[in-house]
């Protein structure tokens, strides 16, 4: 009943309602925190004061907390559906549902990029607009996370991300080369990439190794894997990611 009232109030009398229509389109339920949800659309291209919202509130805040907060609902998730897989498996099976690629990905499908308010030189770049997309989507999380706490984070992460767009089986069997995208976008910029290993635990074929993506002798990314091979593609994709690589 309650809802109902809500869903009336906002829909038909409130001066925002032409937002709140999107937003719980978007969400499936109402925010309370209004600017957080605008702010999470907002690209440092056009950060300026919109609706009383200073020019440096971009979304580039909300997107580290949304990445992190993403990050622990997934390895929960993951925890949970795989009760006999290790710590190797479920490290990639995390990164591979995290990637900047999916994201970017979800994001498009999701419609986000229909909420970005972004500068005009941008609009024309359908590559970028993707990838802004993904961190956006990001960013949601993070309002999303504040504005109403853990567990409605985690049920709109199950519900509106993961359930429709997810598939864990699929996911296990499927491979994105980062090593080659990185060691391409290294040569384009001519710098030095190298591989470390930088950990070793376990024995025999139980090990996990942990590797840093070296660029110019500094880590771009570390990661663990069963294997140096894995271990390395793990990284490079870490590295990306740092290193804000396009490979949509």
């Amino acid at each position: 009943m309650r809802s109902l009232i809500y869903k009336f109030y906002f829909f038909r009398f409130s001066k925002y309602k032409s937002f709140y229509k999107k937003i719980y389109r978007l969400l499936g339920y109402f925010p309370v925190n209004r600017r957080l949800y605008i702010q999470a659309f907002i690209h440092n291209s056009t950060a300026e004061t919109l609706d009383g919202l200073k020019t440096k509130n971009s979304n580039e805040r909300l997107e580290y907390l949304g990445d992190a907060v993403l990050g622990l609902i997934i390895a929960d998730l993951l925890f949970k559906k795989y009760p006999f897989k290790g710590e190797g498996f479920l490290t990639e099976m995390r990164s591979k549902s995290v990637s900047r690629k999916k994201l970017s990905e979800i994001a498009f499908k999701m419609g986000i990029h229909q909420h970005l308010s972004l500068d005009e030189s941008v609009k024309s770049n359908k590559a970028a607009i993707r990838g802004i997309s993904g961190n956006a989507l990001e960013a949601l999380i993070g309002a999303v996370y504040l504005d109403r706490g853990y567990k409605v984070t985690k049920r709109f992460i199950e519900k509106k991300i993961v359930l429709p767009y997810l598939d864990f089986e699929q996911l296990k069997e499927h491979t994105d080369n980062f090593k080659s995208i990185l060691n391409q976008w290294a040569q384009k910029n001519r710098k030095e990439l190298e591989f470390k290993v930088v950990d070793e635990k376990g024995k025999n074929h139980s090990k996990i190794y942990t590797v840093a993506a070296m660029i110019d002798g500094e880590s771009a990314g570390t990661a663990q894997g069963p294997s140096k091979k894995r271990a390395e593609q793990l990284a490079s994709e870490m590295a990306c990611k740092t290193l804000k690589i396009n490979y949509s």
